[in-house]
């Protein structure tokens, strides 16, 4: 069987029309869903991109395989990933990733990687557009899944596996026409959340809301943010289409899920994702398709995290798993045989590289937020140089994380303290890093990003 694994950054999934969103921004997801299995509970580990990628390909949480850090991370060496042990299967593996070329390890045991070989083509074919197409570019998820696709034509012949990755939705939200305006067309303002009101806001300032903008912008970036949604829609739509047209549909396992979540003002959060653990970050859609192996239109409501792909993969594969990791196999709720997998479900954040943070106590490490869910308790953890600081959500009378029980509920909040509490006792605190330690490359692109600002240089 082949594998076919799409992450969507930033991508939300009360964004999604099939969850009841009140714009049309996901046809084609949709379709994947209900031909599938799909779960409602699904968690990332940490709302950032790499931290993420190792996780599912490792199946351990960032405190074990060693990559939790915005940069100058890498993958411990004696760590099995699911490329690796599907290329000893007789698997071709290839990957297609935006954003920075990985360095971590996270790399290795792919056969293809479309990443630095291809940024020349890749300008090539957007200045041809341009030629062809004036007044819109080449989108970077139409170059990939079209990176995807001519691989896999070329490699239909023996199993594959296959993970792509793209961040048309990461900030700042940027999708060709028609797709860009397509559910804020009379909009006439500045664009003040992408340029940054023409550089006179910071970006700290932005996402921490200390220098707010109007209700009329916000909901014309969430626009942006639902056309982008929409127009990767469509690549996963053309991919479908493809493995179907050409006979591979049914000999093809596809998941897709997310990096991590975006935040839209909740919590006076604005853009952006990572240093906090609310849901908007870290809820993710989570779902597989495949008409062999897969119940169609069954949706699962038990907790579950993205690192437990690997182990699921590898179990519907019948291949045996020889390390000990973090995740456990989702094979037995896909079956039906239990309904409940996981005891909880746990995340920390990126460290912080915002001034204007207020909610971040020390650097590095050390200041990372914690959270862990079990059943319908959540718990989070903020490190405070004074008094540490916890908030206690019940997620099923709270969804939307709005009432802090911490203080109402006392014996819960005691119980989940302790709980998460001893659970970080035997995790490192190696691994921080200094802004001043990055090449003057990298430090461009997560400014780029929107990761660091410019003064932290």
């Amino acid at each position: 069987m082949n594998i076919v694994l799409i992450v969507v950054d930033a991508l939300r999934s009360d964004h999604l029309s099939v969850n009841g969103y009140g714009r049309n921004t996901s046809p084609n997801i949709d379709k994947l869903i209900t031909e599938g299995t799909s779960f409602s509970n699904a968690f990332t580990v940490l709302p950032n991109s790499e931290p993420t990628f190792a996780s599912i390909l490792t199946g351990m949480y960032p405190h074990s395989h060693g990559v939790r850090m915005l940069f100058h991370n890498q993958l411990k060496p004696s760590i099995s990933t699911l490329q690796g042990i599907l290329k000893s299967h007789d698997y071709s593996t290839a990957y297609t990733r935006s954003g920075r070329p990985p360095d971590d390890g996270t790399e290795k045991n792919f056969d293809f990687c479309d990443q630095l070989p291809s940024k020349i083509k890749n300008k090539l074919r957007r200045m041809c557009y341009k030629i062809f197409h004036p007044g819109t570019y080449l989108g970077m998820a139409e170059q990939q899944f079209n990176t995807m696709i001519s691989w896999i034509k070329k490699h239909s012949d023996k199993k594959f596996f296959f993970m792509i990755h793209t961040n048309d939705l990461h900030w700042p939200y940027l999708a060709p026409e028609p797709y860009e305006n397509i559910f804020d067309p009379d909009y006439k303002g500045k664009h003040d959340f992408a340029t940054l009101a023409e550089g006179k806001i910071g970006r700290g300032e932005l996402i921490f809301g200390h220098k707010k903008l109007s209700e009329e912008e916000i909901r014309h970036a969430i626009a942006h943010y639902d056309g982008g949604l929409r127009y990767v829609d469509m690549q996963v739509g053309k991919l479908q289409k493809f493995l179907e047209t050409n006979g591979l549909s049914e000999d093809t396992l596809i998941i897709l899920t997310a990096d991590h979540g975006e935040n839209f003002g909740e919590h006076d959060y604005y853009f952006q994702h990572g240093e906090h653990l609310y849901n908007t970050a870290i809820k993710v859609p989570l779902v597989f398709k495949n008409a062999k192996k897969i119940p169609k239109n069954k949706k699962i409501t038990s907790l579950v995290q993205t690192l437990d792909i690997m182990p699921t993969v590898l179990e519907l594969l019948n291949i045996p798993l020889l390390d000990n990791i973090d995740a456990v196999s989702l094979i037995p709720l896909i079956k039906g045989k239990t309904d409940k997998v996981r005891d909880f479900a746990f995340a920390e954040s990126v460290e912080n590289y915002f001034k204007g943070n207020k909610r971040v106590y020390f650097k590095g490490i050390k200041g990372k937020w914690r959270a862990m869910i079990v059943d319908e308790w959540k718990i989070i953890y903020i490190p405070h140089p004074g008094k540490d600081i916890f908030e206690l959500y019940n997620l099923r009378e709270d969804p939307k994380e709005k009432n802090n029980l911490i203080d109402k509920e006392k014996e819960k909040a005691e119980e989940m303290k302790k709980r998460i509490l001893d659970y970080l006792k035997p995790q490192s605190g190696e691994g921080d890093a200094k802004v001043e330690d990055l090449s003057e490359k990298s430090r461009k692109l997560l400014i780029k990003a929107g990761y660091i600002e410019e003064e932290s240089t």
